[in-house]
């Protein structure tokens, strides 16, 4: 009986040491309170961003991982910086958990699980602007003969994936001279700008917003055709995590699918990037010069015809320029407003208010004077048409600006914004002229045709942002059909003479509902 007693109490020790150490072993990471995982600079879906705080690290992956594990599942999440070749080494060893932006591949098959589904990834081609050859390739099927044909070097990222296709190619020794690794997608561009490489593969949107931020539009040109398109998965160590926690994983995935916590993710991580690139195109940037000079304009020819003096013109030169913007971003709370980060816009005022001032008055410079004069004669329709231009690419800016605050809902703030970066300006400059006719409050279909358009801009985001593949083709096609839909409505808005609806209706009406 007592060696019974003994036994048991043996067994029993035996038994509390292995539970002890099957719970601090990797193994049991779903019975653990912590996740560790990493994050790679991948923008826009792992990056670090400025704040007023300094700068957080966000993104789509980052976003998504911290609402499923920390809000879904109630663990802690661990994200520090690895190289993306380290990251799937310690996943192999067991030292991580979880890796997000993954292809799946065989290899990784072997040492990780694999989740659902949660986005996708267009692998493109980068080439220096002035490489002929290279440039040629970049939408060619059959690019990786090209590439060997023409003696060409491919820069990638050690550890990453770019489909079945080009990872075979990789590995092919024969191929050791033209693959040149790399530890980041900014040393790969930054070895093509050396010219150390021909040619980058790399995600189309990484690719196009690490362009857009360091300035390299010019030196550097990107493909348009996806040389590999695929699903990406979130990978879980075998050695570290265990089925059960990828499937609470794909639970909490669909769960914040249904309930539209998805969708939000993507407008908030992705669409400030996508309308960001959009807008830093050159025929968005040359739209909303042209429609700053116009503004500008306009308040030229009411500053000639009302007398102000140069400091006057000015003035009402550039509060519909710029005053919509700045209450704009007053009420939003940027960091720093539009006008400040983008000084050109005052620049474009301050030179058209200085042009048109020293053409009318060198009597000498008779053809230009002459223009100006016959423009000013036709004061008010030129005044219309010029605020028309200018109303448009304001009317796409106000709904940029809703995306990157993340102002919700976005159906309410991103035709607020419109409307206000559109017309705003010119009631302040209506309001400084005490111009006692209020004609944008009053009686001029205005700023409801900026609501109106600023809506349906707000309306494709929201729907666009249930997409499984995201993509720049869509966005600039429909920001193009908002300004030219703006601009086409306020122009047939003037020709047809249509006036805004009054408050109480017709003079019968308010008689009426006077009595």
């Amino acid at each position: 009986m007592r060696r019974r007693s003994w036994l048991a109490q043996r067994l029993g020790g035996l038994l509390i040491i292995l539970m002890f150490f099957l719970l601090a072993s990797p193994g049991c990471a779903d019975q653990l309170d912590r996740v560790r995982g990493g994050w790679y600079p991948w923008k826009p879906y792992q990056f670090l961003e400025h704040s007023r705080d300094g700068r957080d690290l966000s993104g789509l992956d980052v976003s998504l991982f911290r609402e499923i594990f920390e809000q879904e599942l109630g663990k802690s999440l661990e994200l520090p910086q690895l190289n993306w070749d380290i990251h799937q080494l310690q996943l192999q060893r067991g030292e991580t958990d979880v890796a997000g932006g993954a292809f799946k591949t065989d290899e990784r098959s072997r040492y990780a699980f694999f989740s659902d589904s949660y986005r996708t990834e267009d692998i493109v081609l980068v080439a220096r602007r002035h490489h002929s050859t290279a440039r040629s390739i970049l939408n060619q099927p059959g690019f990786l003969q090209a590439i060997q044909t023409n003696d060409l070097r491919l820069g990638v990222v050690k550890g990453y994936s770019y489909g079945d296709a080009i990872d075979t190619w990789l590995r092919d020794p024969a191929q050791n001279g033209r693959r040149v690794e790399a530890n980041s997608v900014r040393q790969n561009l930054d070895q093509l700008i050396q010219g150390k490489v021909d040619l980058v593969a790399v995600d189309r949107l990484v690719g196009a917003a690490m362009i857009w931020e360091q300035g390299l539009s010019d030196r550097v040109v990107i493909g348009h055709q996806p040389v590999f398109s695929g699903p990406i998965f979130a990978i879980f160590s075998r050695k570290s995590s265990t089925a059960e926690l990828v499937d609470a994983f794909n639970q909490a995935l669909q769960t914040i699918r249904d309930d539209g916590r998805y969708n939000q993710i993507v407008r908030d991580q992705l669409f400030p990037t996508l309308l960001g690139l959009t807008a830093d195109q050159p025929w968005f940037i040359l739209l909303e010069s042209i429609g700053t000079a116009a503004f500008a304009f306009s308040g030229v020819l009411l500053a000639r015809r009302e007398q102000f003096s140069l400091f006057g013109a000015f003035v009402l030169a550039s509060l519909p320029a710029a005053g919509g913007g700045l209450m704009r971003d007053l009420i939003a709370n940027r960091p720093q407003p539009a006008v400040v980060l983008a000084s050109h816009h005052l620049l474009i005022v301050a030179i058209v208010v200085v042009l048109s001032s020293v053409i009318l008055r060198c009597p000498h410079q008779v053809h230009l004077s002459r223009f100006i004069r016959i423009l000013e004669a036709k004061g008010t329709a030129i005044v219309h048409v010029l605020d028309a231009i200018g109303l448009a690419s304001f009317t796409v800016v106000g709904v940029i600006v809703a995306v990157e605050e993340q102002c919700e809902p976005l159906l309410l703030w991103g035709p607020i914004f419109s409307a206000m970066t559109g017309a705003g300006g010119a009631i302040l400059r209506d309001i400084v002229r005490a111009d006692s006719s209020h004609p944008t409050l009053r009686h001029e279909l205005y700023a409801e045709i900026s609501i109106f358009w600023g809506l349906v801009l707000s309306w494709f985001i929201l729907i666009y942002a249930d997409a499984q593949r995201v993509n720049l083709l869509p966005i600039n096609t429909c920001v193009v059909i908002t300004a030219m839909g703006c601009l086409l409505t306020r122009l047939l808005v003037i020709q047809k003479g249509v006036q805004a609806p009054l408050f109480v209706g017709t003079e019968r009406i308010r008689n009426r509902f006077l009595r």
